[in-house]
């Protein structure tokens, strides 16, 4: 017969057991992506209800908590995540005794400290009370000096202590001493950015696999490239490079790397929030005041019910959703291991499963395009020590591309550049990086390239060649007018500028050249010669040039700018139209209409003249009658000269008179004849 307190704590150790069995979960997969942050999965086998334990650093989890997920794969259930937030620093210390939030002087703690027991050693010893801290002020050689003094009560009276005989202090209330401590503790341990656990429970019975997987920010990988050029052709070899900055040993981990720029942020979710409240005054009875009400805008349907909760949401697809859902949610039917693992990879590219093949020849990684990105996923286990790096090949296969040479003169005036042109024949996607170049087994230089998808092409220059010189030359010159067309009152003239960019390049070598010549596109100008480019870049024009061995072949580039001006009809003065109606490009049609213009215009500047001349002699007249006017003042009345001067003036009042008709008739003569230029003016549509 068993003993029944030993069969009670059996028991007691068994349910222990079963509800808080630990469980190691290794990590077993790590995806990198291009864009800085990394996947990490770890699986392996709970047995019934099992709790794991896992740390990471402080400024890891908000990226932990928007990332983490946890499968049950076989049947189980996802319990709770537990983990200790980060109460704000303030919130914190403001909830203790001494509110240690800021930085506060002495003097301002010691107020804090009204009523509390404390033993005060400055010039002797003191124990009482607190009661306050007051500034005094006291006369010196150095004039008025202030200081602050606490005041404690004894059971002798109140004593002041000056601040600045203060030695030490010592709180005698245990709570309030043991509070100091406590916010000091907070405040140290503010600064300490060491680990923070996390815990998870898997609830269920039995045997289980199961899988977490979260983000990390992780360094970007990066891929270097060596090419090889020789008579055979082209080979390349790229290497990925790989730091592990976690604090766990990657070992025997799948690896995969994605490129792309998949979007990844950081939200704090680790730091609780609050709501600021409004503070109520507690309510008292008094004289109750009017009140007023706002009518409603909107008004609720009969019979519509308030605001609901949320709906029950679906699975995460990707993720095996269906499985060991939120807490509280039962698993689906369990399945094989492997099928589910299969089930859930199917639709996420950190999830999916390893190639069975290579792509490359010799290569540790096979690509395949994931949904907008491009993942390499190593086909054999990875070992990287924490906080180490390696470099991992992935590409090692024959490509397709040729020898060039690139001139573009901003670059070099005088040599182009030693180039290849390649061509993405490798079924991978190849990111940005570094090219060392090594030409019939002879280091040749380091070229840089972008991404290149496949069957793209780019190219790459990596060295100075001296065996080809260049000798540049801009012409610019302005054509006569080419276009001229009238559009209500506005003669549109069209000229164009003319460039040639010559090239004359010079092979030195016994080797054939081709040659690449890139020119800058300018917005305006058009490509006139060679009809078109051989390539058009977003930026450049690029010229081919074949190059015997020994000899010197020249490129021109025509481009011709259109300008273009405008010209009111109307305010132009008639002898500024010859310059018009001598372009070679006018029609007939045109340049009649000008001369017509012109004509009406000389009509009209002859009638103004005429009205000046008549203006003219009416100012003549009108000073020479003020002169007649001073000196017939001067005269009697009956002599000969005053006589003489009455006449003249009656003669220049005849002829003034007559001046001014002739000029009223001219005035009329002018606004008719500019009205009519005016309305031939605004009808004209000629070109």
């Amino acid at each position: 017969m068993k003993h029944p307190l030993k069969a009670t704590l059996v028991g007691l150790l068994f349910v222990l057991s079963a509800y808080a069995a630990s469980a190691d979960l290794p990590l077993s997969r790590v995806v990198l992506f291009s864009s800085g942050v990394g996947y990490f999965e770890r699986a392996g086998q709970v047995e019934g209800n099992a709790k794991v334990e896992l740390s990471f650093k402080t400024e890891q989890i908000n990226d932990l908590l928007k990332s983490l997920v946890l499968q049950d794969l076989d049947g189980g259930r996802i319990a709770p995540v537990v983990y200790s937030p980060q109460e704000p620093l303030t919130r914190t210390l403001q909830s203790f005794s001494l509110d240690l939030s800021q930085d506060r002087p002495l003097a301002t703690m010691l107020s804090m400290l009204r009523g509390a027991k404390v033993e005060i050693v400055a010039d002797g010893t003191v124990r009482g009370s607190v009661l306050g801290v007051e500034t005094q002020q006291k006369s010196s050689d150095k004039g008025v000096v202030s200081f602050s003094v606490v005041n404690v009560v004894t059971d002798t009276g109140i004593t002041q202590i000056p601040l600045w005989h203060i030695k030490s202090i010592k709180l005698l209330d245990e709570k309030l001493s043991g509070d100091l401590a406590k916010a000091l503790g907070v405040l140290n341990a503010s600064h300490d950015s060491g680990k923070r656990p996390l815990t998870l429970s898997f609830e269920g019975a039995g045997k289980r696999h199961v899988r977490v997987g979260y983000l990390l920010e992780t360094p970007v990988w990066k891929t270097s490239y060596r090419l090889l050029v020789d008579e055979k052709g082209l080979f390349l070899q790229a290497w990925a490079i790989v730091e592990n900055t976690t604090d766990d040993d990657w070992q025997g981990v799948k690896l995969s790397l994605v490129s792309g720029r998949p979007i990844s942020f950081v939200q704090d979710l680790y730091q609780p929030l609050y709501v600021s409240r409004p503070v109520v005054a507690p309510s008292v009875v008094g004289s109750p005041l009017p009140q007023t009400y706002e009518g409603a805008m909107e008004a609720a349907a009969k019979g519509e019910a308030g605001p609901q909760g949320p709906r029950g949401a679906p699975g995460m697809g990707g993720f095996g959703g269906r499985r060991g859902g939120m807490p509280g949610m039962p698993g689906a039917a369990a399945t094989p291991y492997n099928q589910q693992i299969v089930e859930s990879n199917s639709n996420a590219a950190m999830l999916a499963p390893m190639p069975g093949e290579s792509e490359g020849v010799d290569a540790m990684a096979a690509g395949e395009k994931v949904g907008e990105l491009f993942q390499y996923a190593i086909d054999q286990p990875v070992t990287v020590a924490r906080h180490q790096s390696a470099m991992i090949p992935i590409i090692n296969k024959g490509i397709e591309g040729a020898k060039v040479s690139i001139y573009n003169q901003a670059g070099n005036l005088k040599y182009p550049l030693n180039g290849l042109r390649l061509k993405n024949t490798s079924g991978l996607q190849l990111m940005g990086g570094p090219i060392t170049v090594f030409d019939g087994g002879v280091y040749a230089g380091d070229a840089l390239t972008t991404d290149i998808a496949p069957d793209d092409d780019r190219l790459v220059t990596y060295a100075v060649d001296l065996g080809v010189e260049v000798a540049p030359k801009v012409e610019e010159t302005a054509t006569d007018y080419t276009s001229l067309k009238i559009s209500r009152g506005v003669l549109l003239l069209t000229r164009k500028q003319h460039r040639e960019n010559s090239y004359t390049a010079k092979n030195v070598t016994d080797e054939k050249r081709t040659l690449l010549i890139e020119q800058q596109i300018q917005d305006g100008w058009d490509l006139i010669s060679p009809a078109k480019p051989n390539e058009k870049t977003a930026h450049n024009y690029r010229f081919k040039l074949e190059i015997a061995p020994k000899t010197t072949e020249k490129l021109t580039v025509v481009e011709e700018h259109p300008i273009s001006e405008t010209v009111a009809l109307i305010d132009r003065d008639a002898t500024s139209f010859g310059l018009y109606i001598r372009a070679p490009k006018i029609s007939d049609a045109v340049k009649t209409a000008l001369q017509k213009i012109v004509e009406m215009k000389t009509t009209i500047a002859d009638v103004a003249a005429q009205w000046t001349d008549r203006d003219a002699r009416l100012k003549e007249i009108t000073s020479e009658q003020e002169r007649i006017r001073n000196n017939m003042a001067q005269l009697d009345r009956n002599s000969d000269l005053y006589k003489r001067y009455v006449e003249k003036f009656t003669a220049q009042e005849t002829e003034y008179e007559k001046l001014q008709a002739e000029m009223k008739k001219l005035h009329d003569q002018q606004k008719g004849l500019q009205d009519e230029l005016t309305a031939y003016i605004s009808g004209l549509n000629v070109e």
